[in-house]
């Protein structure tokens, strides 16, 4: 009765210890998830708060850009081809944007995206490396 109590026990203290390794693994992958997570929202707020200072300082740039190139016009033109002009740019400028939205922003941001969310696939190097070590082991 004795050894089956001590096997029993032992069995018993080597599945609380499996049990305690797999807790411990399984609080280590959420730690894990949660900088990962961290790490790639800060990647993504770092470059939305970039993009959105761009955007104001830029919209001022083009505002003043725009009535000094009116003053430059109202000199020769009279006002109203003076704005005609300025908007026709602007709306040539908008038409090409549209033209080649998938160029200019789709595939930037699906790549920065792809970069920020995915890991990068492994060198081919690597890979082979790796195949190696595994055939030895």
């Amino acid at each position: 009765m004795n050894s089956s109590q001590s096997q029993e026990s032992r069995q018993t203290s080597a599945y609380m210890s499996l049990w305690q390794s797999l807790q411990r693994l399984f609080n280590l992958e959420v730690d894990n998830a949660k900088m990962l997570i961290t790490e790639k929202l800060t990647v993504l707020t770092a470059r939305l708060a970039v993009c959105f200072v761009v955007f104001v300082v830029g919209t001022c740039t083009l505002i003043f850009a725009s009535m000094g190139v009116a003053d430059i016009l109202l000199e020769d033109l009279p006002p109203r081809w003076t704005y005609l002009i300025i908007a026709g740019f602007y709306a040539l400028v908008m038409i090409i944007l549209i033209a080649f939205r998938r160029r200019v922003f789709i595939n930037p941001i699906a790549r920065f995206m792809s970069r920020v969310i995915l890991d990068p696939p492994e060198p081919e190097t690597d890979r082979k490396h790796s195949e190696n070590l595994n055939k030895q082991a």
